[in-house]
């Protein structure tokens, strides 16, 4: 990477944190251009140089979220002498990681779930940015089907369920929809999850 590039990178890494920290605190809605230029500490040209819009800032902050979590999760699972059972049980260490960690993000992507219903710009990226998290857990339900792991009728709808599961227990956790203890409901999560696909108990090492 050359030495403009490298510039041009840390720039625009600055104007996603400022707008990540405007969207967290105001919401997609109410956060604006010029809240994200204030924060930035940047003029509002440059701002403009690198993206011609709210939107467009958005799209890119999104995408920029789920390339980490992705890029996290392989990382984690990238290992092929490790069993489909270990790889499921990282999957599911790494989510308790991230639903502490990650939490101020999840408000965003809630956002940007709602506004797939109206926008199809935004509804095209998420589904984009998706279907790679399906391939990777559709790919340890199928090596667990065939190493005899896990008993499961079709590798494709179980990976949707879980990942169902979990998109709903992030939903749950950023709205504070629940008053429990979170180690045991993810506790639970995991015992109901690896029983069900036939892999014993999910906190067993």
């Amino acid at each position: 990477m050359t030495t403009k590039e490298k510039a041009t990178a840390e720039r625009r890494a600055q104007i996603l944190t400022a707008a990540m920290t405007c969207f967290i605190r105001k919401g997609y809605y109410r956060a604006t251009m010029d809240d994200i230029v204030a924060e930035s500490g940047l003029s509002k040209g440059t701002l403009y140089w690198y993206f011609k819009s709210k939107k467009e800032l958005f799209l890119a902050l999104v995408k920029s979220i789920m390339q980490q979590i992705e890029y996290g999760w392989r990382a984690q699972i990238d290992d092929p002498n490790k069993s489909a059972t270990e790889r499921l049980r990282l999957t599911t260490t790494l989510f308790r990681v991230e639903l502490s960690e990650m939490a101020p993000f999840f408000g965003i992507m809630i956002e940007a779930w709602a506004l797939t219903r109206h926008d199809p710009d935004v509804e095209l990226l998420v589904k984009d940015m998706y279907t790679p998290y399906l391939d990777i857990m559709n790919r340890i339900i199928i090596e667990g089907i065939a190493s005899g792991e896990f008993e499961v009728d079709s590798a494709e709808a179980t990976a949707m369920v879980i990942m169902i599961l979990y998109d709903g227990l992030t939903l749950a956790k950023s709205l504070e929809l629940l008053e429990v203890e979170w180690d045991k409901l993810l506790d639970a999560t995991e015992l109901l999850l690896f029983r069900g696909l036939g892999a014993g108990n999910g906190r067993e090492s």
